[in-house]
């Protein structure tokens, strides 16, 4: 079975990377040895005429299933394929080698392109399954866990919180947000605007309603909702063409876009952030209006969520540029 073979030399030095780099996985030792095997695959496929393969592969706990995908995705056999064959099927965007601990192998052929990270964090939360992926920009290699996103940088592995993840530790901060709303703040924010490089603020003002808001040379939007996962690509394909914030009602309701944050004096005397002008006007608008929500996306990849004037988190950048509108 392949959850009781043996790691090899180099799958037991990426365990060792690993644990050096601060990165843990929450899994047990059957599955956990399947994850390190395809990591350490899609990290070093072989080379054909000069030609590095794409790759994908879906690692399945033995409590968990693909049908939960639904109609997206069919699983064709593999069992009586040897792995270095069955790994020659699966190109990391359509097709994926689903493998599980107690040895059953599949080719899961998804009916759609899921290739890009919007859609790997979906399918990894619908399917609770461990996602191995060497990216089509740039021949990165990355895992989807249930709570974050693993890269190879090039010469250390990195450990990015995904957007559930950064709710739950938000949330007791925020209890005054709706739990869709932030959800779908960090969602649009960690795994579209992020990716695609596309800075961006995205503004919640709450009760303190049009105060700091400069709406002179702003454009509405159509009735598109932070809470609806299917807008997201409207929302990217507009935020790529504007500067200034992106307004969102308390609800979810997308208000307005190319919206100016004017800070008073009071707040440009006392608030300063190093980071730019983006970070620097959220943090005083939401040291005016200390009941606003702020979530700032720099256009080299970080999220940073401000209230009262204080960032409260801080993540790390996707490590490759996703295509500018990604499928939803």
């Amino acid at each position: 079975m392949d959850g009781a073979v043996e790691l090899t030399r180099s799958a037991r030095r990426l365990k060792g990377e690993l644990i050096d780099d601060g990165i843990a996985l929450d899994a047990d030792d059957p599955l956990r040895h399947l994850v390190l095997d395809e990591l350490d695959y899609a990290r070093r496929p072989p080379v054909f005429e000069r030609r590095v393969p794409l790759y994908g592969s879906i690692l399945v706990p033995d409590d968990r299933s693909l049908i939960s995908a639904g109609e997206l995705v069919d699983l064709v056999p593999l069992d009586d394929h040897p792995l270095a064959d069955a790994r020659r099927f699966a190109d990391g965007r359509s097709t994926y080698l689903a493998r599980r601990p107690d040895g059953g192998r599949a080719l899961a052929c998804f009916r759609r392109s899921v290739q890009y990270e919007a859609d790997m964090v979906q399918v990894q939360a619908d399917t609770g399954a461990y996602i191995v992926q060497r990216t089509p920009v740039l021949n990165v290699t990355r895992l989807f866990t249930p709570t974050s996103t693993v890269e190879w940088a090039g010469y250390r592995w990195t450990n990015r919180p995904n957007a559930r993840a950064e709710g739950e530790l938000l949330r007791p901060q925020l209890p005054d947000v709706a739990p869709a709303v932030l959800g779908g703040l960090l969602e649009l924010a960690i795994h579209w605007l992020s990716p695609g490089r596309t800075g961006a603020t995205l503004v919640l003002p709450g009760r303190h309603g049009d105060a700091g808001l400069d709406f002179d040379h702003s454009v509405p939007a159509p009735r598109l909702s932070i809470t609806t996962r299917h807008h997201y690509p409207a929302m990217l394909a507009a935020l790529m063409q504007t500067d200034l914030a992106c307004v969102i009602r308390q609800t979810g309701p997308i208000e307005r876009i190319g919206v100016a944050l004017r800070p008073s004096p009071d707040a440009g005397a006392a608030v300063e952030d190093p980071r730019g002008m983006r970070h620097r006007s959220a943090a005083r608008y939401t040291w005016d209006h200390p009941g606003a929500l702020a979530v700032v996306v720099s256009e080299d990849g970080p999220v940073t969520v401000f209230r009262g004037g204080q960032a409260l988190s801080e993540s790390a950048a996707a490590a490759v540029p996703a295509p500018a509108v990604p499928p939803g």
